[in-house]
């Protein structure tokens, strides 16, 4: 997998900082989305494995990925916008509240983040792209945890840390199963 997000430059000492990572998060993430969701039970393509690790290079576009899965409602995934962390209220699904999500489309993504990991671990374990591989594993471990299975969520969430130790999501998930934590979903 190439990763082509360039490191982060100030071309003035004024000009404001450019977050290049976090920009191609969020314009792939609409079609990492979709290809989470996608119909059938294929593994993931070569192309959308690309696609949910570059989305969950950041972890403002995670939390939308979790917003966007947990979501009851019929959601157009190519109309999902980036978490907005000054402006957004942390998705309640997050800590499992709320509506329980659709198991079948937990599970499919969950499986498709846990591939786009094992895509990244096959052809490109760089360095640079280890952030986005950490947080698709997070988000696969979030996935599992969510389904109640402690087992898969922390399993998931350690390999997530031992790609990348300071993984936030990774860490939250690893943290709520060790905790014996697990969703209180609303199934009603």
């Amino acid at each position: 997998m190439t990763c082509m997000i360039p490191v982060t430059t100030r071309n003035h000492p004024d000009a404001a900082v450019r977050y290049p990572r976090e920009i191609a998060a969020a314009v792939t993430l609409p079609a990492a989305c979709a290809a989470l969701v996608a119909p059938g039970d294929a593994p993931s393509s070569r192309g959308a494995s690309v696609a949910v690790v570059t989305a969950c290079g950041a972890l403002a576009t995670r939390l939308a990925v979790i917003r966007f899965l947990a979501d009851p409602g019929p959601i157009e995934p190519r109309a999902v916008a980036a978490f907005d962390p000054f402006s957004d209220p942390t998705p309640p699904a997050l800590c499992g509240f709320g509506p329980e999500p659709d198991r079948a489309r937990l599970r499919t993504a969950g499986d498709r983040c846990a591939d786009a990991w094992r895509h990244w671990r096959a052809e490109d374990p760089s360095a640079d792209s280890a952030a986005g591989a950490a947080g698709a594993l997070a988000v696969a471990a979030w996935c599992s945890w969510a389904l109640g299975s402690a087992a898969r969520a922390q399993t998931r969430a350690q390999h997530a840390l031992d790609t990348r130790a300071d993984d936030p999501l990774a860490g939250l998930v690893l943290r709520s199963v060790r905790a014996g934590s697990g969703p209180a979903w609303d199934r009603g």
